[in-house]
């Protein structure tokens, strides 16, 4: 009777484990299926953990849609981070990448830009800016437009490249409850809106019109 009792508990474990195992795995793989329209030709995949992905095409950019996981700070919320890069030839050398609210865990931030340079005195004191060479004219081109992206507290970085840029915007903050008691990452979060993403793909093509106008400089080189 004892070891009856015991197996059916066991299995029962198991199928319990199996069916949460098969939610969650739906979860991670559906959150980005009500934005497959806001790219042409998309193509909806999955990364090694599970999460959504989504490439596709806008206007000349290629598109790469893909969600982050951030756990590792453990005195605030776990975080779900959404990457929005466009691959676009810019008319730029330099690389700047701009972080609101560093923590020194951001693992999907590059660590190695040489230069930090100062904040705009509009801006949040709680933003690090850094980059390589150049990028000091490059942030001075594109800086009202950061200005207006970073009023918005979701937004937490801002990677420029000559390849093209790269944002990442909150998709959304576990829950409170789990984690406090249960140090758990449950996300509220069935699917992502689509005028989410369309709104972060809008800002990433503004910036990206920006960087396709010849500067300054290169328009009295070629009056020269």
């Amino acid at each position: 009777m004892l070891i009856g009792l015991s197996l059916l508990i066991l299995l029962s474990s198991v199928a319990f484990c199996l069916r949460q195992h098969r939610r969650e795995a739906a979860w991670r793989g559906g959150l980005l299926d009500d934005c497959a329209g806001q790219v042409a030709t998309p193509r909806l995949g999955r990364d090694r953990a599970g999460f959504a992905t989504l490439r596709g095409r806008l206007g000349s950019a290629a598109v790469d849609i893909r969600f982050v996981p951030d756990t590792l700070v453990h005195r605030r919320l776990p975080q779900l981070w959404l990457h929005v890069t466009l691959r676009v030839p810019l008319a730029t050398g330099a690389i700047l990448d701009v972080l609101r609210r560093p923590a020194s865990a951001e693992f999907y931030a590059p660590d190695r830009l040489p230069l930090r340079l100062p904040v705009p005195q509009t801006w949040p004191a709680d933003t690090l800016v850094r980059g390589t060479p150049g990028a000091e004219a490059l942030l001075a081109r594109i800086g009202p437009a950061l200005s207006r992206l970073f009023a918005d507290p979701t937004v937490k970085e801002v990677l420029v490249t000559s390849d093209g840029l790269r944002l990442t915007v909150q998709a959304s903050q576990g829950a409170r409850g789990t984690y406090l008691l249960l140090r758990g990452s449950r996300f509220p979060l069935s699917r992502l809106a689509s005028d989410r993403l369309s709104g972060t793909l809008r800002d990433g093509l503004d910036l990206a019109r920006i960087l396709s106008e010849p500067s300054s400089e290169t328009r009295h080189a070629r009056a020269a």
